[in-house]
């Protein structure tokens, strides 16, 4: 429904009585002082009836349960509404308001004794049948809405010997109600007494038995002040209130945490579809000496498993790989699905390199090469080119026909120890970047220049997400 205002202008047939216009949602019309017109006379209620502007209409509103009010000569029920059209006639008490109703705005003469003004006319369809689309039942509430608007004054409103709840419309207030002002309260200290003890009895547990709160310690790195963090801006410093506050979620202080110069804490977009978040990979509580990165590990396996059942986004997940890892490629067509956008954004050389791909396999061995080939240094026990970089023979020993077995094999060589949460141990994020902008990755393979592409690339990305 409209919140616009409507436009009530007034006049009397009586010269004596000066004219005046409103600019408001509704008035009232009563005996009442108070009221926006007001009618003196004994069979007028003292709050009679109520004009409200809905939706550029104006409703007629009876609230008076005990004298009369029609319109056009028909009685308009207590509590009924009904629209007011041009040339209707509103009869309350001995007065007669002849409405006139053009271009939004409503006037409205008072007749008093109904001297010349005729009550009844054949021009006038009944009440009820004006604007009948207008009754529906969308506007069955409009009184409703009418009193969620307004209120009534009283002199003493809201004393202890008054009643608290809006009365009853008519000419006795007969909703009266007892009142507790005469009920001995209770003492203040009490309740103040009361808190300080349990207060103290809380403080005392939380220091004598710690476990009680938290089962274990904190792991160390988030258990000491950690200077010149890689991935974060500030240390714990084991406080409870740097992750656990009252005005956000734990999610929103690690994000706020773990924002540094060559770190952004955002997910993969996989993960953050599925609604994966910080904690559930890391957890915390389980002892000083608990590897965070190792636990978070574990749970890529738990997740991505043929035994669980649950769907994200309407799908399921599977075990990765068939239990294993390696080449992507199977009878000499890559299942690789490519980088992530924001995986992408960190390597300058894929758009360096950018080509017209002509089909969807030469681009996903583009970018492939691209991420490998003279980008990163030589492992141990690989042969590279002169410069001591992964060339095309590091993992091919022929290439009519391409030796597609060799790098099944040399993977490994790489995708180990460094990448790991374990020492010589390849796992899911050996290949599956989590955190796209970490400056860190792959720094121990990443030749001197292309690190500092890598840097500088996720330095920018960086200052874009934290500018949004």
């Amino acid at each position: 429904m409209s919140k616009d205002s409507g436009k009530f202008r007034i006049t009397f047939a009586d010269a004596g009585k000066p004219a005046f216009a409103l600019d408001q949602e509704s008035i009232f019309i009563g005996r009442l002082k108070s009221c926006d017109i007001v009618l003196e006379h004994k069979s007028v209620s003292r709050i009679h009836a109520g004009i409200n502007f809905l939706d550029s209409n104006y409703f007629l509103i009876n609230l008076s349960t005990t004298n009369t009010i029609s319109l056009n000569g028909r009685p308009l029920k207590p509590q009924r509404t009904d629209v007011v059209a041009d040339g209707d006639i509103i009869q309350i008490g001995p007065f007669a308001l002849a409405a006139s109703v053009r271009s939004g705005e409503i006037g409205l003469q008072i007749h008093s004794q109904l001297s010349g003004i005729p009550l009844t006319t054949n021009k006038l369809p009944p009440v009820g049948s004006v604007m009948p689309h207008l009754l529906s039942k969308e506007y069955a509430d409009v009184l409703k809405v009418f009193w969620e608007k307004r209120t009534r004054e009283k002199e003493d409103w809201g004393t202890l010997l008054r009643p608290t709840q809006k009365p009853q419309p008519g000419k006795a207030v007969i909703n009266w109600k007892p009142t507790r002002d005469l009920q001995k309260p209770w003492r203040a200290g009490l309740f103040i007494w009361a808190f300080l003890i349990v207060g103290a009895i809380g403080a005392f547990a939380f220091f004598r038995y710690p476990q009680t709160f938290a089962s274990k310690p904190l792991a160390t790195p988030h258990s000491g002040n950690i200077e010149g963090s890689l991935i974060a801006n500030q240390g714990n410093g084991n406080s409870c209130t740097t992750c656990h506050t009252l005005n956000g979620s734990l999610e929103t202080a690690c994000i706020k945490c773990h924002q540094a110069e060559q770190f952004h804490a955002s997910n993969v977009k996989a993960h953050q579809e599925a609604g994966v978040t910080c904690t559930v990979c890391h957890a915390e509580h389980q002892g000083a000496d608990f590897q965070m990165r190792a636990a978070a590990v574990q749970t890529c396996a738990q997740c991505h498993n043929n035994e669980n059942l649950k769907t994200y986004n309407g799908k399921t997940v599977r075990t990765a790989h068939g239990g294993s890892y390696g080449y992507p490629i199977e009878n000499g067509v890559w299942k690789w699905k490519g980088l992530y956008r924001e995986t992408a954004e960190t390597i300058p050389e894929i758009n360096g390199a950018a080509t017209n791909d002509e089909t969807e396999q030469a681009f996903l061995s583009r970018q492939f090469h691209s991420i490998h080939v003279s980008r990163l240094n030589v492992p141990d026990g690989l042969k590279g080119d002169k410069y001591g970089l992964v060339s095309c023979s590091t993992c091919h020993k022929s290439f009519e026909p391409v030796d597609r077995e060799t790098p099944r094999q040399t993977c490994a060589a790489c995708h180990v120890s460094v990448l790991s949460a374990r020492e010589n141990t390849a796992n899911c994020i050996s290949c599956h970047v989590q955190h796209p902008y970490s400056g860190d990755r792959w720094s121990g393979y990443l030749r001197a220049d292309a690190l500092t592409l890598r840097r500088e690339a996720i330095g920018s990305q960086i200052k874009r997400l934290n500018e949004k």
